[in-house]
């Protein structure tokens, strides 16, 4: 489903989309999910921020892909797992998977 849909839907049934705050979390997030490439993450650009409010200076950018999408102002940010979980900007209208926070992280499909 789109961004601003996983959003809520996270929201309505746990707690958020999961945030990623290090390393760690990171291989967390990549290991719950069997298949790939783009799986929605809680960060979005107003600037960048994560959706539960949360700071953090950990990045995991795919340095291949830019961060700015041409014409667009909804931009979010999606891990990609075919490129070893980085990190890259997607349409907030785009459908994807998703993963929302529990407290541990659980994974959500969309259909």
């Amino acid at each position: 489903m789109p961004w601003i849909e996983a959003q809520k839907y996270c929201r309505e049934h746990h707690k958020d989309l999961a945030s990623v705050r290090n390393m760690e979390e990171n291989q967390m997030v990549q290991n719950l999910v069997p298949f790939g490439p783009f799986i929605w993450i809680g960060l979005f650009r107003d600037p960048w921020r994560w959706s539960d409010g949360s700071d953090s200076s950990f990045t995991n950018w795919n340095p291949l892909v830019p961060l700015e999408l041409d014409g667009s102002s909804d931009t979010c940010v999606a891990a990609d797992f075919s490129a070893d979980g980085r990190w890259e900007t997607l349409d907030c209208n785009a459908k994807s998977a998703f993963i929302c926070y529990t407290g541990e992280l659980s994974i959500t499909y969309s259909l």
